[in-house]
């Protein structure tokens, strides 16, 4: 066997999914909104940017383009683990914030990112403690969005761990996938809401006026219906 040709060839079957994808009317709206996000997300980042949590934003944002371009390339599987480790790394932005000692430790390799530790219940990134203690007026709303951060880290987890039903929702060989294309967009859109929920409670009250006008667009577009986003951008989120 000519290892060269067999690898190529399979490389050569990426350009055809790519096709396929911009065939496809609603994959490529839906991928092409994928991609934008990666603005929302630099929006953002001014409120960190001399930050010392920085650094484990940056390495997310660099997570979240090579799970793009598994889902581009039809690579699944590994798309949706790409996807886990990005919102991973970006709820720990925030977790890290309050905790830096963890994040110093972590940067160093003594410490792991836990789950388990994001989501908790009393003292989590979304926990009525931790609001409280950055922004109260978020605090009421930690629960519901918890509620889908635990639910989309769940469906990535079972690709991740290879759940059986996972192997009958990806095709068996390279090729795209409308099904399993729209069901990453699915639960990137939703990270998204639980991402920038998590930024607006922890750094809204803490940002200049200048980096509260630049995360303006997102924060309004994403959570500008809740009453604490209104009272930031009123004429905002009334236009």
């Amino acid at each position: 066997m000519n290892l060269i040709k067999y690898y190529g060839d399979l490389v050569g079957r990426q350009g055809l999914i790519v096709a396929g994808l911009n065939s496809n009317k609603k994959s490529l709206e839906t991928f092409t909104a994928a991609h934008n996000y990666l603005t929302d997300y630099e929006s953002l980042r001014v409120a960190i940017d001399d930050r010392p949590e920085k650094a484990v934003a940056d390495l997310a944002l660099k997570e979240y383009q090579f799970s793009l371009l598994a889902l581009a390339s039809g690579q699944y599987r590994y798309a949706f683990g790409g996807l886990r480790l990005f919102f991973e790394l970006m709820l720990s932005v925030v977790r890290f914030s309050a905790h830096e000692i963890d994040l110093r430790m972590w940067l160093c390799d003594s410490k792991d990112i836990n789950w388990e530790s994001l989501k908790n219940l009393d003292s989590g990134v979304f926990s009525v403690n931790f609001m409280r203690a950055f922004n109260p007026a978020f605090a009421e709303f930690g629960r519901q969005f918890s509620a889908i951060s635990e639910s989309v880290y769940r469906e990535c987890s079972e690709y991740v761990h290879g759940n059986a039903g996972t192997h009958t929702l990806l095709p068996s060989e390279i090729a795209f996938d409308e099904t399993a294309h729209l069901a990453w967009c699915e639960k990137s859109a939703a990270m998204r809401q639980a991402i920038v929920f998590a930024f607006a409670a922890r750094y809204l009250n803490y940002v200049s006026p200048e980096g509260m006008r630049r995360m303006e667009s997102v924060v309004v577009d994403v959570v500008g219906y809740l009453s604490p986003v209104q009272m930031v951008y009123g004429k905002s989120c009334e236009a």
